[in-house]
């Protein structure tokens, strides 16, 4: 196995904090990445970042979008024919978000001014992880739903290359009867907390998808329960099973998943709880369309972030390498996480 590892910029350089990486590799060794980057999450002055890898080098970051004066969130990057596109979401808080976009059609040297997506899909769109083509070239987007009370995890559609976003699909959260929500009929776990299938805390977001065959999609999420959960499609998307349990650890934190010759690649934190540690972060392998997960690498293994005093406000404070982007193309994995807050890595990993 051969496995790279870069940094896309120097640490201070540009910017105090960054995170929420995209990646996409393109042709002739080209490859994109993007980032929200300012003084620190959810600050006003945060806009969207972009990198690019020219010839094995990383070129200095771009200030590739700023809409308002607000924070700018969780760009992902998609290929379209003839190039990419970027979605990005803006607003103060994330109940408050709307999506927006640009593409590029050189390579990411120069890119068509933001705009909104209209309505009726106006906070739609992939929400962290990147879209899934289909076998007819329309596109599920994973997509989820955050308010103060709730998590709800869906799947938005696109036949477009991600201009638009007309429909959508919710997944069912097995503990959807928690706040007066509709029960899916399939779920008999739905009021049992006490059952392994039962959703702690707010519930699931930002899934990552892939497909095993015609009409069969997967997905696995996000969640506050201390697991990642898992729902199915036989139909493209449109409908979903239950949620159910994984017994994968997730440490409420991004999880990506990537497949390559016919394996499954799973980039994540280990680490079971709501709001865990974000360390180590590691990719697991599954050979059996992701019933089961092995190790395959670790990534990152630091316990403490050096600039940052062990103890501070009477808690303890360890390193953070957080929100994998994993994609595969050409044989190879192209991954990218945050890095300690203050800067982004880029790993070219060929099994």
């Amino acid at each position: 196995m051969q496995i790279s590892r870069e940094m896309l910029f120097a640490e201070d350089a540009f910017f105090p904090a960054c995170h929420a990486s995209t990646v996409l590799p393109m042709e002739h060794g080209l490859v994109l990445a993007a980032y929200f980057a300012g003084t620190h999450e959810g600050a006003d002055d945060v806009a969207i970042y972009l990198s690019r890898r020219v010839e094995g080098v990383w070129l200095n970051p771009v200030k590739l979008a700023k809409v308002a004066e607000v924070a700018h969130w969780n760009p992902v990057l998609m290929p379209i024919p003839g190039g990419a596109r970027l979605i990005f979401k803006v607003g103060r808080t994330i109940p408050e978000w709307k999506s927006w976009t640009m593409t590029t059609s050189d390579g990411g040297v120069t890119w068509t001014k933001p705009a909104p997506i209209p309505a009726p899909g106006e906070s739609c769109g992939p929400v962290r992880n990147k879209p899934l083509y289909l076998s007819d070239g329309s596109m599920l987007a994973p997509d989820s739903v955050e308010t103060t009370q709730s998590w709800r995890p869906r799947i938005d559609m696109s036949c477009d290359y991600g201009a638009t976003f007309p429909a959508f699909s919710w997944i069912p959260l097995p503990e959807e009867a928690k706040a007066g929500r509709p029960v899916n009929p399939a779920s008999q776990n739905a009021t049992r907390p006490d059952l392994p299938d039962y959703i702690t805390g707010k519930g699931a977001i930002q899934p990552t998808l892939w497909t095993s065959g015609p009409g069969k999609i997967h997905a696995l999420l996000r969640t506050s329960a201390g697991y990642i959960f898992r729902s199915d499609s036989e139909d493209f998307g449109r409908t979903w099973c239950t949620a159910y349990n994984t017994g994968l650890p997730n440490n409420n934190s991004g999880i990506d998943l990537a497949k390559l010759e016919g394996k499954l690649y799973l980039a994540c934190n280990p680490v079971s709880g709501d709001w865990a540690d974000r360390t180590p972060l590691v990719i697991l392998r599954s050979d059996n369309g992701g019933k089961t997960f092995s190790p395959f690498v670790t990534l990152e293994d630091q316990l403490m972030d050096p600039r940052i005093p062990e103890i501070r406000e009477g808690r303890r404070t360890t390193a953070e390498f957080s929100y994998p982007a994993i994609v595969a193309k050409s044989g190879k994995l192209h991954v990218t996480y945050t890095y300690l807050r203050r800067q982004i890595v880029y790993r070219e990993i060929t099994p």
